[in-house]
């Protein structure tokens, strides 16, 4: 019987994100505003670039990074299969098509072999995923692109707080979109933040972000003036600042929170270092930072008498919340309908029948870790073949 139950994620908002959402409560301005000018200027220096752009989803962020590089109909953007739909369906928004391209099986992101492989005629970008938080190969990508003169985007939406030697991802790459939802590592409940190097970029996200409105609602109200023009057809995509105040309230935390992963991910690793044989640890490979948003193992299936749905199952009943990140996109209905197929990405296919995401968040004790690798250790020695 288990001491206690372990949710897969657990959060707990710092006293200042509370002191900052009734600030602006009180204010009488709960939409885009200071609040959000001031988020984009502290993510913006925390990740060592000049622009960002609050946004209301990360996914609403990749679609409007896309339409500023010139994603749209007829065109292609190679990604990878092994990610949330979101990815995907930011470039199906645009018009375009993805182009899916096979993971590196011990670090489950995308991989540049195959990237460059993959490049058409149509090839207009390249979207990689940080999966669990870990940065793709950004250097071979960066090369691969450059070679081809197409720009880089990532889907960072995990990877706030990593690094690829001195560099954060978001310089690393032409673009780069993080989620704030709600499990992130930063989060404003819900939203995003588009982070780049350029300009026109960031300029382009900002005006589309907002219905493309020359200026909005708290501009005219500083301003003194009602007049605005519409220069193309836009999204509502804006962070509103109440949603801005939650993230600016865990800032002074973050690295903090940051490092406490590390721990947790570094315990659980040495927990389960005896059981390579059943139990494979994510990869963390010389000069990366991993921002640890997940902690995922892949199952050593073939070493087992019962497969992931059953280990989680098993660790249900022990009290551990556990997850799947993710199920490839090939294997989803809509994507299946499209013509995609599991034949053609077959690390992707092998790792998405493996992976189970374990618990993984700042709050999370050492003992309780102790007892999730006790629980996986006691489905292994009754399991084992």
């Amino acid at each position: 019987m288990a001491t206690e139950r372990i949710p897969l994620f657990d959060l707990k908002l710092p006293a200042e994100s509370i002191r900052l959402v009734n600030e602006v409560l009180k204010s009488g301005w709960l939409n885009t505003g200071p609040k959000a000018a001031q988020l984009e200027k502290s993510v913006a220096s925390m990740v060592g670039v000049r622009y960002a752009v609050a946004v209301n989803s990360a996914t609403a962020g990749l679609q409007l990074t896309l339409e500023s590089l010139g994603v749209g109909p007829g065109r292609e953007v190679i990604t990878t299969p092994f990610t949330f739909a979101a990815t995907a369906a930011s470039i199906i928004r645009t018009g375009a098509m993805p182009v899916f391209a096979d993971i590196d099986p011990a670090t489950l992101n995308i991989d540049p072999d195959e990237v460059a492989r993959k490049f058409t005629p149509r090839t207009a970008c390249v979207l990689s995923v940080d999966v669990a938080g870990y940065p793709a190969a950004y250097p071979e990508l960066s090369d691969i692109c450059d070679r081809r003169h197409i720009p880089l985007v990532a889907d960072a939406a995990h990877s706030i707080g990593a690094s690829i030697g001195r560099f954060s991802v978001a310089r690393a790459a032409d673009a780069a979109v993080h989620s704030f939802q709600a499990t992130k590592n930063l989060t404003t409940a819900d939203g995003g933040m588009v982070v780049t190097r350029h300009k026109i970029v960031a300029d382009r996200v900002r005006l589309l972000s907002q219905h493309a409105m020359t200026s909005n609602a708290y501009q005219r109200r500083k301003s003194g003036h009602w007049a605005y023009d519409i220069l193309a057809p836009g999204l509502k995509a804006n962070l509103t600042d109440v949603h801005a105040a939650i993230g600016l309230g865990q800032l002074a935390s973050f690295e903090k929170n940051q490092r406490r992963r590390e721990k947790i991910a570094e315990r659980y690793c040495l927990n389960l270092a005896d059981l390579s044989d059943f139990v494979a640890m994510p990869e963390v490979r010389k000069g990366c930072r991993h921002a640890w948003h997940l902690f995922i193992v892949r199952l050593h299936l073939s070493r087992l008498r019962i497969g992931r749905a059953r280990f989680i199952s098993l660790m249900a009943k022990a009290g551990i919340e556990c997850g799947v990140h993710y199920q490839p996109l090939f294997e989803m209905s809509f994507y299946r309908g499209i013509g995609f197929t599991s034949q053609y990405f077959p690390n992707a296919a092998y790792a998405g029948k493996r992976v189970v995401t374990l618990p993984l968040y700042p709050g999370l004790k050492t003992s309780q870790v102790d007892q999730i690798c006790d629980a996986i250790r006691g489905i292994i020695t009754r399991y084992r073949r």
